[in-house]
């Protein structure tokens, strides 16, 4: 996917820590910047689906709910680096 540069700020006490956590991810402080966006994006792209879900239907159930939160730990175990 094409990518257009941008440049941002980041408060002096929090670009430290950024560039920390990208270098224990092995990644380009670019690169750990856009996984981060990209996250937050699906995120609230997720959290706008549920409203329009809610406002046409009704609110998800908690037995609903249960079976999201485990999909996302199903999801979330396979992301995770294997153990050696």
């Amino acid at each position: 996917m094409p990518s257009k540069r941008v440049t941002i700020t980041l408060p002096e006490d929090l670009a430290p820590r950024v560039q920390e956590l990208a270098d224990d991810a092995h990644m380009a402080l670019a690169s750990y910047v856009t996984r981060i966006v990209e996250h937050h994006v699906l995120n609230q792209d997720g959290l706008t689906a549920m409203e329009y879900w809610e406002t046409r239907h009704s609110p998800l159930r908690k037995p609903e709910l249960a079976s999201a939160d485990e999909a996302i730990e199903a999801a979330r175990a396979r992301l995770r680096p294997r153990e050696q």
